[in-house]
């Protein structure tokens, strides 16, 4: 009897331990993509597209964009969330209006709109996005001082926004729904939102912020994700616990620019790691799960996209940059990965990378 409550005991505990390969819908399944992108500009620069189909049947995208003459620094002062649509979700997408303008300093978001994450629930098209407010006149003819860069990032903070369709109009909060908490791992700022909206309108959301603001940050490089929660997506929103920050195993580092989704009982996320500790490639992405948004795992191949692109020429590419990886979604099911993209000649722009079963 003994070795069998043993064996049972032994068997359990490697079942509970072990992690399921199944999770990794990304790894090795990526088709090809179009050397000319989803979404770009040429007088601007377009970045971190997310994208939704829409009753229509046509696919709305939502990005960011700002001058391309003011240079990549200038996302913090002049970025402004536009609407681009397709016929299908492999683009080209056709830019159609701007969406959250600056709207001027009076308000929280009145300067600049970013990091756009669009959302549908009941009728209501939900965009989460960050807002940027800054005491100075918005740059215009030359590229904002440090000094501007760092005042215009110290105010960054996440709103809601809220229209009947995809082409608006569009009603904006009269304040962000989380402000950092000064003196904790949050202090800084709250950005980068990735929702979850369930089916009772209750929502969970995953933000990006750093202990301290500039100039300390100088100092201090730290970037953390946390967790909120609320009961509608107005909210109010109220974090997790009092140590909110996510943890991931078996490997915590710094990552970047999440996605999340749920599917049947579990919580998935696709995010950037900042080096190489998770994939192996500094800049690439990885794949995790949840059952509570908090405690996160990777599977046995954490490894989900890397920033080497097949063309569909037939043609391979390594990118300089790969972000923003905003997931398209349809009958619950990955389909298609939008990223922001810097290529090897310089290039800015929006690129989509589909996935085959």
């Amino acid at each position: 009897m003994k070795i069998i409550v043993f064996f049972f005991t032994a068997l359990l505990l490697t079942a509970c331990s072990s992690k399921p390969e199944s999770e990794n819908v990304f790894y090795q399944h990526w088709d090809k993509s179009s050397q000319e992108g989803a979404f770009k500009m040429p007088d601007w620069i377009v970045w971190g597209g997310s994208v939704i189909k829409a009753k229509d049947d046509k696919y709305y995208m939502f990005a960011s964009r700002w001058p391309k003459h003011l240079t990549m620094r200038s996302w913090v002062t002049n970025s402004e969330i536009v609407l681009a649509v397709a016929d299908r979700p492999e683009g080209p997408y056709t830019f159609k209006q701007v969406v959250l303008p600056a709207r001027g300093n009076q308000y929280w978001d009145g300067m600049a709109t970013h990091n756009p994450n669009i959302q549908y629930h009941n009728g209501k098209y939900i965009l989460f996005y960050t807002g940027v407010n800054y005491d100075f006149d918005q740059p215009t003819d030359s590229v904002p001082s440090r000094e501007m860069y760092e005042r215009a990032w110290n105010n960054k903070r996440i709103g809601v926004a809220v229209a009947d369709s995809p082409m608006g109009p569009w009603k904006r909060m009269d304040y962000p729904v989380i402000e950092p908490r000064p003196g904790m791992w949050d202090g800084a700022i709250t950005s980068n939102p990735a929702p979850v909206i369930h089916d009772d309108e209750s929502v969970l959301l995953i933000y990006k912020s750093a202990p301290v603001p500039y100039p300390e940050r100088n100092k201090n490089r730290t970037m953390r994700f946390g967790v909120a929660k609320a009961s509608h997506y107005l909210g109010p929103y109220e974090r997790v616990a009092h140590n909110n920050q996510i943890k991931i195993s078996p490997i915590d580092t710094d990552v970047e620019d999440p996605y999340i989704w749920y599917d049947k009982d579990r919580y998935f996320m696709l995010s950037k790691c900042m080096n190489k500790m998770i994939t192996g490639e500094s800049g690439s992405g990885f794949i995790a799960y949840s059952f509570d948004g908090v405690e996160w795992l990777t599977p046995e191949e954490p490894a989900a996209y890397s920033k080497t692109v097949t063309m569909l020429d037939g043609t391979v590419e390594k990118m300089q940059k790969l972000e923003r990886p905003q997931v398209l979604l349809q009958n619950g099911n990955p389909t298609h990965v939008f990223f922001a993209c810097i290529n090897s000649k310089n290039e800015i722009f929006n690129i989509v990378r589909p996935l085959v079963d």
